[in-house]
């Protein structure tokens, strides 16, 4: 993870920045989606894999058995033509053992290998110097990883429309892509993940760059509230303009590609609470989940950074987990758990219910998720100020409220609506079973 650079949050929000569409309701034509979750968690080469194994264990408490994180040229090619994937195939053997399917990103580039620009004096975000012998580590290690059953893609390095992690050009880096696209011996290939929904920069890779038809996924990072300036926030980070400037002008620039936010996360640091932390991801999931075409959250991050582990950036690098560094689980731990439980296990339509302020004051913000099994699933709070709203229920039957931390709470509403009363900030989690009572949680 990395430092967030403000101004080009600022560029994107200039642009982008408007408030959450309308939700649709019922009766939207919103399409029906499975939605996938994963997490990443950076492991080095030569890792304690027993250490590995207690944090796949968390993974599987979650429900999430996706791993996306780093496998590092500069690790397993350290001097030209000299591979050494001995402990790679040892995670990759474990990962297999634990259930764990892996999607990992390809990047960091070795001394022996960088070219361009060089602004900060180190290799590793660096274009490779030629295409050919990049393509030659990609099929070295695309020929080990085939030797598993769990690899499910690969990423083409990390966050490049930032200099910060990507020192060359966007042609530099469509030249890379392509050459991944021949060389990954038929693995799902995907764009690496963009700091944020950079329209220039889509465009010129699909135009100029010509490389729209060789890739298959297209994901962006979504940090606000943690790496955005003020007045940015979940709610606002993503709506219409994503819709109509990012996602139409990528159509249209690369073909109709899938769109997934994998990494996002909300950093506990000082005067932030673990509240504060589960709430977001309330926040994030249900308003991520909303958005029509995003069908991946890629959850950052298992656990938080030890302090004297080293990583690139800042601060919040350090808290952004939903354990502790000594894996004490995290008020959001459960509150992951609950949202993948009641959205990542069945497919589901977008909508909305009718909701009604009692108050009238800002910001009131609402989701439903009309699930296969017949259920409806439905996250309602006010961002800044305390609030009682009615909520119109579809059809009678039994009401589920799930708190934060799991617990459960059952109501008997009438048939027209249920009453809710909001504190400022704290979503309310609840499921509408029919009359038989058939529940989804977990």
């Amino acid at each position: 993870m990395s430092f967030r650079l403000v101004l080009t949050i600022l560029l994107w929000l200039a642009v982008a920045r408007c408030a959450a569409a309308p939700p649709t309701g019922p009766g939207s034509t919103a399409a029906t989606k499975t939605m996938t979750f994963s997490i990443l968690e950076d492991y080095d080469k030569g890792e304690d894999l027993a250490d590995v194994a207690r944090d796949f264990a968390l993974f599987r408490e979650l429900g999430i058995t996706t791993w996306r994180g780093s496998f590092g040229w500069d690790d397993y090619e350290p001097d030209e033509g000299q591979y050494d994937f001995a402990w790679l195939h040892s995670f990759m053997a474990l990962a297999e053992q634990q259930g764990v399917s892996v999607r990992p990103y390809v990047g960091y580039t070795p001394d022996w290998a960088a070219g361009g620009p060089d602004g900060d004096g180190q290799a590793w975000n660096q274009p490779p110097r030629d295409q050919q012998t990049w393509s030659a580590f990609l099929e070295a290690l695309s020929a080990e990883v085939h030797h598993h059953t769990n690899v499910r893609s690969i990423e083409i390095y990390n966050e490049q429309n930032v200099s910060q992690w990507w020192e060359g050009s966007v042609g530099d880096y469509a030249a890379t892509l392509r050459s991944a696209a021949a060389a990954t011996g038929g693995l799902e290939l995907l764009m690496g993940g963009l700091v944020f929904p950079d329209v220039d920069w889509i465009e010129g890779l699909c135009g100029e760059g010509r490389a729209g038809d060789v890739f298959d996924v297209l994901p962006i990072h979504a940090y606000p509230e943690t790496w955005t300036p003020d007045g940015v926030t979940v709610e606002n980070y993503l709506g219409e303009k994503f819709r109509t400037g990012f996602v139409e002008s990528a159509d249209r620039a690369c073909g109709r590609k899938r769109i997934w936010i994998n990494e996002t996360g909300f950093a506990t640091t000082p005067g932030r609470s673990e509240i504060d932390q589960a709430a977001w991801w309330v926040r994030a999931i249900a308003t991520f989940a909303a958005e029509p075409r995003v069908e991946h959250i890629g959850i950052y991050e298992i656990k938080d950074l030890a302090p004297d582990r080293p990583a690139i950036g800042d601060a919040p690098n350090y808290h952004l987990g939903l354990a502790a560094a000594d894996r004490r689980k995290k008020l959001a731990f459960s509150t992951v758990k609950l949202m993948v439980a009641l959205l990542g296990t069945e497919p589901f339509t977008p909508g909305a219910l009718d909701v009604l302020s009692r108050s009238g004051k800002a910001e009131l913000y609402h989701h439903a998720f009309f699930r296969r099994d017949g259920s409806t699933v439905f996250v309602v709070w006010n961002r800044t100020a305390d609030d009682n709203v009615a909520v119109g229920l579809p059809r009678p039957g039994q009401v589920v409220e799930h708190a934060l931390d799991g617990g459960v709470t059952e109501h008997t509403p009438d048939a027209a609506s249920l009453e809710v009363p909001l504190r400022a900030g704290v979503p309310r989690i609840f499921e509408l079973h029919d009359q038989r009572g058939v529940s989804v949680s977990r």
